[in-house]
């Protein structure tokens, strides 16, 4: 769904040179279409239909807690201002080249978010977003009596 949502974007501005402004805009579109609740129910439903739950811990009643646990993650992690396509981290360089190059191309921009999208996939890049969660005090929103188990489901997902 993602993945529709970004092409759709990216596709609207195919025709002209990609701007700075261009690239934040799509950033904070694709940020706002993650965090939506249409948005979240298409991850939860297609991470569920992975086999997400697959080999989880009994008490951690994977099936009945996911839905709410990965609404707080993606929540954080894709927050339009301060989340992973926060224009400040997705066009950062894209902003960088336009003032000291020619305007950035969509292709700059698709390669920027594919390339942000993968990154997500390098297993460093996960441990230190599972450190940051936790280290953030993430899990307490769940109860000081949830906290352990907050932070074994997080090295899980």
């Amino acid at each position: 769904m993602l993945k529709f949502v970004l092409t759709l974007a990216l596709a609207s501005v195919a025709a002209a040179e990609l701007s700075c402004e261009d690239c934040s805009a799509i950033g904070t579109a694709v940020g706002t279409e993650a965090t939506s609740e249409a948005g979240i129910q298409g991850q939860v439903e297609f991470l569920m239909a992975g086999g997400i739950c697959n080999g989880i811990p009994a008490e951690l009643e994977c099936e009945t807690n996911f839905p709410a646990f990965w609404a707080a993650i993606a929540t954080a992690l894709f927050d339009p201002v301060q989340g992973w396509y926060a224009p400040q981290f997705l066009c950062e360089d894209l902003c960088a080249k336009k003032t000291f190059m020619k305007t950035p191309s969509c292709n700059d921009c698709v390669t920027r978010v594919y390339g942000s999208t993968s990154y997500m996939a390098d297993e460093e890049i996960q441990i230190q977003a599972v450190a940051s969660f936790i280290d953030g005090g993430f899990c307490t929103q769940f109860g000081d009596e949830n906290v352990d188990a907050c932070s074994t489901a997080l090295e899980i997902v």
